[in-house]
C-alpha cells in the first residue's frame, strides 16, 4: 500500500514539475530527480536505471531543442544576441508575472502566453535601446518571441513524454 502511495506521490510531484517549465524553471529535472529518488529507494530496481537513462536523453534533448529555438528564432528575424539574451530573460519575467486573473481559467495557459509576451517586450526594448529601426526592432522581437515560445513548447511536451515514461517504468506492478 505504502508503494502505491508513494507512486501517486511521485506523479503528483512530476506533473507539478512540469508545469513548473511554464515559467521557464527546471521543471523537468525534477521529474529526473524524483524518478531517482524514487529508484535509490527501490535499491535501483523501480524505475530501473535504463528509464532513468531515457528520460536523461529526452530532458537534455529539449534543453538544446529550447536553447537553439530561442537563439536560432532570434538571429532568423535579425534581432541581435543581446536581445535574444534580454528574450530569456523577459520570458522567465512574464511566465512568473502571467495574468493573474485569469489564471484559475486557464490552468496556468496564460503564464505561457506572459511568458512569450515578455520574450517579445524585453527583445523589442534591446533593440530601440540599441537604437534600432522600429520595423527591424518588432521583426527582431518577434523571431525572439517566436522561437523562446517555440522552445518552451518544446520542453512542456519533453517533460509530458518524461512523465508518462516516468509513469509506466515506476509502476507498483513492476
Amino acid at each position: 500500500m505504502f508503494d502505491l502511495a508513494l507512486y501517486i506521490f511521485l506523479l503528483l510531484i512530476a506533473l507539478a514539475a512540469v508545469a513548473l517549465n511554464i515559467v521557464s524553471l527546471p521543471g523537468n529535472w525534477i521529474i529526473l530527480a524524483a524518478g531517482t529518488g524514487l529508484s535509490l529507494y527501490h535499491h535501483g530496481h523501480n524505475p530501473h536505471w535504463i528509464f532513468l537513462v531515457v528520460i536523461l536523453l529526452i530532458l537534455l534533448a529539449a534543453e538544446v531543442m529550447e536553447f537553439l529555438s530561442g537563439m536560432i528564432g532570434a538571429r532568423k528575424f535579425g534581432a541581435s544576441p543581446a536581445a535574444a539574451w534580454a528574450a530569456i530573460a523577459g520570458a522567465v519575467l512574464g511566465g512568473l508575472v502571467g495574468i493573474p486573473p485569469i489564471t484559475a481559467i486557464t490552468l496556468g495557459i496564460d503564464h505561457l502566453a506572459a511568458a512569450i509576451a515578455g520574450a517579445f517586450a524585453a527583445a523589442w526594448l534591446v533593440e530601440l535601446i540599441q537604437r534600432r529601426p522600429m520595423k527591424a526592432a518588432l521583426l527582431g522581437a518577434l523571431g525572439a518571441a517566436l522561437g523562446r515560445g517555440t522552445g518552451l513548447v518544446t520542453k512542456i511536451g519533453a517533460g509530458l513524454l518524461a512523465w508518462f515514461v516516468l509513469a509506466l517504468a515506476a509502476g507498483p506492478w513492476w
